[in-house]
């Protein structure tokens, strides 16, 4: 019985990458390559697994600088950003004011 060589990680990235890259399926590829195919979906897993799991995303936060100041307008609120203003009565429901925001945010 034959002893295949063990294969470090990023061996295994490059045969996944080219198994992708040859347009054939991952059971033709590996009997092409002579690897065992439970061994390879195995490691296929078992990497992502690893890659996905232990990685952290930062996530950087933009602050932006808002004035705010009361006036006497009547009960009316006066949002104003640049040329354009926005004027709601004062009892308004806070999620419609949040709903407009992320709108004018997108």
């Amino acid at each position: 019985m034959q002893r295949h060589q063990r294969r470090e990680v990023q061996d295994w990235l490059n045969l996944f990458e080219q198994q992708k890259e040859s347009g054939l399926t991952a059971v033709e590829f590996c009997r092409q390559q002579q690897i065992n195919l439970q061994t390879y979906y195995t490691r296929r897993r078992d990497i992502r697994l690893q890659r996905t799991s232990s990685k952290f995303v930062q996530v950087k936060r933009e602050v932006t600088k808002v004035e705010s100041y009361t006036e006497k307008m009547g009960g009316d609120l006066l949002l104003k950003l640049g040329n354009a203003q926005l004027s709601m009565p004062t009892n308004i429901n806070p999620h419609w004011v949040v709903a407009v925001m992320k709108a004018l945010g997108e």
